[in-house]
């Protein structure tokens, strides 16, 4: 019975921290209307480091990747069901860099960020924009300011919904937590109680009450 108690106070710390590494008030969502055929820029957190990696991410799905090492060429990796040119550009300073997202068709609908990681020199640092473009194509996803405002709107929904439910999980977990080690705490003091009283030691057999001195009745006067 204690070791089921113990499993659930593991996995409610597990899925007590089973939370955004981000907070959502430093998230900004920024809408960008752009022609077929235009472009758009998505900037990448200031790393330091030797060699670091930046990766351009559309929606869940990474579309981009771009390695800077003092050391070595750049490479960059772009997977064949890339549905937009992208462009690394990169400031003199080396700290200032964004993609830029070319011949925007109708396929570049979504929601674009850039991650970075330093690689070299330890210790190992992961960042996220904190700036998130949506790209909305004129004339296509929006016919007028309307539609714009509803896509927009729609979009904002479901990250809202996204962070309340992780949200109402947090505190579910952390009620469950609460009373799986109050419950363990219980049983270990019942457990605690018992093992008392089995090793209690017994009274010696034996002792009875004092008797006073007896004369033996003689068997005959």
């Amino acid at each position: 019975m204690s070791a089921c108690w113990v499993f659930m106070i593991l996995m409610g710390y597990r899925l007590s921290h089973a939370t955004p590494s981000q907070s959502a008030c430093e998230v900004q969502l920024q809408t960008v209307h752009v022609p077929v055929g235009g472009h758009v820029s998505v900037p990448c957190p200031e790393l330091p480091g030797k060699e670091v990696t930046f990766n351009l991410f559309k929606d869940q799905e990474m579309i981009y990747n771009w390695t800077r090492s003092h050391e070595k060429n750049a490479t960059n990796y772009e997977p064949p069901h890339a549905r937009v040119g992208v462009v690394l550009r990169e400031k003199a300073d080396n700290k200032s860099v964004h993609f830029r997202l070319t011949e925007v068709n109708a396929s570049s609908l979504g929601v674009y960020r850039c991650e970075g990681m330093v690689t070299y020199p330890p210790p190992y640092l992961k960042k996220t924009s904190d700036l998130r473009i949506l790209v909305l194509v004129e004339g296509l996803q929006c016919t007028d300011n309307d539609n714009c405002h509803l896509t927009t709107e729609r979009v904002h929904n479901n990250t809202f919904l996204w962070l309340t439910a992780v949200v109402v999980l947090s505190i579910y977990s952390l009620i469950a937590t609460t009373i799986a080690l109050v419950y363990w705490m219980k049983l270990r003091n019942a457990d605690f109680q018992n093992d008392y009283i089995n090793t209690k030691p017994s009274a010696p057999r034996g002792r009875g009450k004092k008797r006073g001195v007896t004369n033996p009745i003689p068997r005959h006067f």
